[in-house]
């Protein structure tokens, strides 16, 4: 479905320009990237092929890079919380996270388990407590627990037709555009 590439468009296009550019330098691992790895300089891939994204750490010396990209793969992972711990230590001090998940609301329509994605093992909202998931996140409360400052912790909803709402999997096809998800951006301390 090509997330990764269409949140880069987005993230390009936008008054986040900036930052995304001062984001992306160095050296960095998009992690879930499949077949849509993010565009730009020295970016790795890391996908099931190469190992378990739950334990990155298990496969990179602490501090390994600038950046770490993840779109559309925390919500995959047996539990959220070790498996973000796990690749932060691979982020060095300074370095960024930035990481895409859906919405609980717009992207699941708050129905488990997902119609959409039957592999995913979590749900995370910007305010919902809770949900029937083995893993629910409340971001950004979540983010806090974490030792970075939360650059940013936003709704994506581009294209997003709310009169559609849930009834159909907006995000697809790529043409749409169409984005449902929760986007954030840490930077290490």
């Amino acid at each position: 479905m090509k997330e990764s590439s269409k949140a880069m468009e987005r993230r390009l296009s936008s008054e986040k320009e900036p930052l995304f550019k001062k984001i992306f330098k160095g050296e960095g691992i998009d992690i879930g990237a499949g077949d849509d790895l993010i565009q730009v300089p020295d970016v790795r891939g890391f996908d099931m092929e190469d190992g378990d994204a739950n334990h990155l750490d298990q496969y990179f010396p602490e501090e390994s890079f600038d950046y770490i990209h993840a779109s559309q793969c925390l919500e995959h992972m047996r539990d959220p919380k070790a498996a973000l711990d796990s690749w932060l230590k691979v982020l060095r001090k300074g370095g960024f996270a930035v990481i895409s998940v859906p919405s609980w609301e717009l992207y699941e329509g708050m129905i488990w388990p997902s119609r959409f994605n039957p592999d995913h093992k979590s749900t995370f909202s910007l305010w919902q407590d809770g949900s029937p998931a083995p893993n629910h996140v409340k971001l950004p409360e979540w983010l806090a627990k974490f030792n970075c400052e939360i650059v940013y912790c936003d709704l994506i909803d581009t294209n997003y037709n709310y009169k559609i709402g849930t009834s159909v999997d907006q995000t697809y096809p790529y043409e749409n555009r169409v984005e449902a998800f929760i986007e954030f951006v840490l930077q290490k301390r």
